[in-house]
């Protein structure tokens, strides 16, 4: 059972089931996000736990908050609610729903902040992103990588599959979250429902060591979506 730990003290009860989906990304213009306070928070045993994510989109940025440490995201509620009337709530020009996602890997810390209620789902600040990170509408666009600057720490246990993207030089990508495309709800046949733009490939490998991927703010990270809007991290390795 997946268990959500912030230095003893339980955030999560599941829902149903797991992306960090959204891709942290750096941007310039940030003031929402210089004003946030962020709590690391400590995510233990999550890999396959579900979560959602709201996108406020503003003039100048995205603002993003996630179910990931709150009380879940009920389906019956997040099938009901209206972008429009959540925007206008919240003071935004546009809203956007992300998910139901999956998280890829075992454990993580992130930096969350304060909470806001969504038409009935509570959700913690997750990080503001430059415009270009809702793309075409649906997430960054596919195959195109961009820098992330973020306070997270993903561990992918050994001997547990990682899913990876690898472009025409080598560098390998990390998934961190899969959605509920997934056939079977598992990662592995993305390897027939992906498309890669020329150059990229999917694979799946085990590693034999903890893999562990860490950014923050003064260390940013590479990240790249796939065509199904699903987000990868640069390990800093080379593909063999």
């Amino acid at each position: 059972m997946s268990n959500l730990n912030t230095y003893g003290r339980l955030f999560f009860r599941t829902a149903n089931q797991a992306i960090y989906g959204v891709a942290f990304a750096s941007f310039s213009v940030g003031l929402a996000a210089a004003e946030e306070k962020l709590e690391p928070i400590e995510l233990n045993e999550i890999r396959g736990m579900r979560y959602c994510e709201f996108l406020l989109i503003f003039d100048d940025r995205v603002d993003i908050y996630n179910t990931s440490a709150s009380a879940g995201c009920p389906e019956e509620i997040w099938k009901a609610i209206d972008v429009e009337e959540l925007a206008e709530a919240h003071g935004a020009s546009k809203a956007q729903l992300n998910g139901p996602h999956f998280w890829a890997m075992d454990d993580q810390t992130v930096g969350l902040g304060d909470t806001k209620n969504f038409s009935g789902i509570d959700a913690r600040y997750a990080a503001t992103l430059p415009l270009s990170a809702v793309g075409s509408g649906q997430g960054a666009d596919p195959y195109k990588p961009y820098t992330a600057a973020k306070l997270q720490t993903m561990v992918f246990k050994a001997g547990s599959p990682v899913y990876e993207l690898v472009d025409s030089e080598g560098n390998t990508y990390i998934l961190n979250a899969y959605g509920a495309e997934v056939k079977d709800g598992d990662p592995a046949n993305l390897a027939e429902q992906l498309k890669p733009a020329e150059g990229w490939s999917f694979k799946v490998s085990t590693p034999a060591e903890d893999l562990t991927i860490e950014g923050s703010t003064d260390t940013p990270v590479q990240m790249v979506g796939d065509d199904m809007h699903q987000y990868y991290t640069l390990t800093g390795t080379e593909a063999e």
